[in-house]
Order: C-alpha cells, then structure tokens, then sequence
C-alpha cells in the first residue's frame, strides 16, 4: 500500500499528470514591478509543473531555458523528495483501525462507481480498510496513474530541482506539511476527495489533462481542475487557496530582493482568483504569460 501512496505523496491529487507526447509548451509567466521600465529584466517567473511524465517527453524550449539561466533562486513545493522520509510519515498519519471498510465511506450514489475504480486500478478493497479517506483517494489515484504511461520519476519538478547545480533551492512545504494539509481535512472533506476522484475518473483521467498541459492550454486546464473541486469549496481552499496565501509571502520576499526567482509549482496553482497570478496581481505586481 504505501508504494502505491509515495509515488503520488508529492503532488495535489489533481495535479498527478503529464504530457504522453515527445514535446510540450507548458505555460510559463514573467513577473515585472509594476513601474518596471520597458526593457527591464524580469523580477522572476511563474511555471505551472506536473509531477510524473512519461520517459522521453521533452518539455524544454528556448523562452524557458533562457528563464532558468537567469533566475538566482528555484523556488519550489518540496526542496528535499525524501522517499523514506515520505514513507514514515505516511505510515504515522494514515492508519487507523478503528475506520469502517471503505464502501461504507461513500455515499451509496458512489459505491458501485468506486468497485469500478477498484477494478479499473487493480486494487483489493480490503487492503483499504485501515486507510484514512484521504489517503485511500491518493493511492488509487496513484494506480490508476501507475497503468497509464506516467511515471513519477520523470516530474518536472525533480528535473528542475536536479538540475539546478550550485543555486538556491527553496521548499514552499515541507513532506510533513504537506501531508498533513490532507490528514487534517475534515471528514466531509475527504469523503468528497474520494468521491471527486470515483465520479470523475474518466473526465479527469491522465490522457486529458496532460493534452491540456503539452499544450499550454491553461483554460482547459483550469475547467478540469475545477471539475475536481466544484462539489465542495472547502476543499478547493484547503488544497489551493489557503496554500498560494502561505506561499505568496516568501515569493513575494525573494522578488522584492531581486534574487529573480523561478517558482515552479503545481499547475493547479496558477489560475483562479484564489491562484498565486491574481494574489501576486494584488499585491502590485505585473505577471505577463511569455509561453
């Protein structure tokens, strides 16, 4: 079982997606002071990632090679992708023996759809018995993703991160952090995590989302992840919108200082008016898509 959680521990549940084709224009954004003169180099950038990828997917270009050479500092989810780390974690916060079986966790609208699901990602109910909600929602969205040609060691985010020799690396959250934003959902809350997850897995599959991803098509990419979300809000503020408020704070430091920083986190954290654009926008700064 927690194979299955670590290969997705790293990422939202929506946001465990990549391009299947051979190259890609992910969206990428500048941000400029606001009485930054014409001409002048960018404050730091904004860039959407996704967290597996199929082998051999070439997500580079020139707009965004140029970005990274000239950024001082990366700023990202998690500096450190510690496995074992994630692993005992997991291990502290998702058992519970006291939990009914799963079915019993759904509303019977959605237990046929979540047998389905089971079957679809070749996994044995009763393996999650002693699973909290959230942490059964994150497993079979990593099997489900494990069946496709996804493949969490070929993230975005890692290669940024392995790449970014002799430079700062700066972790918005830490593994703990991260998971315990899910831990401390409340059960409705988790309840409608899985029940997204069941009643949206075709719609949300990985083939959809990365088509948007490859091609930079962020409107797209905006709907299905509202389609994630649109049952419940609280949901959505916990995931996204309280997270981009904790992390405007220190992006917002580092351009102040000039230190050009190249953020890059979840796509799904981008957009909407709970996103880091609009929370950068109101805090006075100029954020211009350039890819």
């Amino acid at each position: 079982m927690s194979n299955h959680l670590l290969n997705l521990c790293l990422a939202p549940l929506f946001l465990i997606v990549a391009g299947c084709g051979s190259s890609a224009e992910p969206a990428l954004w500048r941000v400029d002071r606001a009485d930054a003169a014409s001409g002048a180099e960018p404050a730091g950038w904004l860039f959407g990632t996704i967290h597996a990828l199929p082998a051999g997917t070439d997500w580079h270009g020139d707009t965004l090679d140029m970005a990274l050479a000239d950024a001082d500092v990366l700023m990202v989810e998690i500096s450190d992708l510690d496995r074992a780390e994630g692993e005992r974690i997991l291990t502290k916060l998702a058992i519970d023996p006291s939990l009914p079986p799963i079915r019993d966790r759904v509303s019977p609208l959605y237990r046929d759809e979540l047998e389905d699901v089971m079957d679809e990602a070749g996994a044995d109910p009763a393996n999650f018995n002693y699973v909290e909600t959230w942490a059964a929602a994150l497993t079979l969205a990593s099997m489900l993703q494990q069946r496709s040609r996804l493949d969490p060691d070929h993230g975005v985010d890692q290669s940024l991160i392995a790449d970014w020799q002799g430079r700062p690396v700066i972790g918005l959250e830490t593994t703990e952090e991260q998971f315990r934003i899910f831990d401390q959902l409340s059960g409705d809350e988790q309840q409608a995590l899985l029940e997204s997850l069941v009643a949206q897995a075709e719609e949300m599959a990985p083939e959809a989302l990365s088509d948007a991803w490859i091609a930079g098509d962020t409107d797209k990419l905006a709907g299905l992840m509202d389609m994630g979300f649109e049952a419940n809000s609280d949901l959505r503020a916990a995931l996204l919108g309280r997270r981009n408020r904790r992390w405007v704070g220190p992006i917002v430091g580092q351009l102040q200082d000039g230190k050009q920083p190249f953020v890059a986190v979840g796509a799904g954290h981008m957009g909407g008016n709970d996103g880091l654009i609009a929370l950068l926008e109101a805090r006075g700064w100029k954020v211009t898509r350039v890819q």
